[in-house]
């Protein structure tokens, strides 16, 4: 299990780093079209009317919400009432506490650890440890 939980762990601080690396580079290409939702939102949603409860399944993640038309009255998608995490976890942030761009890290949480190196976002924020290489396979 704590393998498990360090592996999701290493694959949720890549990922928010990719995230944001990417929607930083496609925003001049995105400007006024916002992203669509997932193709399990918008199924979720198909035979449901506006503001019904909905719940749809994303990878191994339950996600609980609201039936929403876009701002265009695009077709309604399930809208989590929680929107998702973006971004590395706050001990991804305190790893690179005091340290440099580029500097060896070790970050800890749920039970494991992960070595990486201190990176900061793409608009030059604030540094967080990040893995070294492609999140692990699962």
């Amino acid at each position: 299990m704590r393998s498990v939980s360090w592996k999701l762990a290493a694959a949720t601080v890549s990922l928010a780093i990719f995230v944001a690396a990417r929607a930083q580079s496609t925003a001049a290409q995105d400007a006024g079209h916002p992203h669509r939702p997932p193709p399990e939102a918008l199924q979720a949603c198909a035979s449901l009317a506006e503001g019904a409860a909905c719940t749809f399944s994303l990878g191994d993640q339950s996600v609980s919400g609201t039936c929403r038309t876009g701002p265009h009255g695009e077709a309604a998608a399930c809208m989590p009432a929680q929107p998702p995490h973006h971004g590395p976890p706050p001990e991804a942030f305190e790893a690179c506490n005091g340290l440099s761009e580029g500097q060896t890290c070790t970050v800890s949480f749920q039970g494991g650890s992960m070595s990486g190196a201190c990176r900061s976002g793409p608009d030059g924020g604030a540094l967080a440890c990040a893995p070294n290489g492609p999140p692990p396979a699962r």
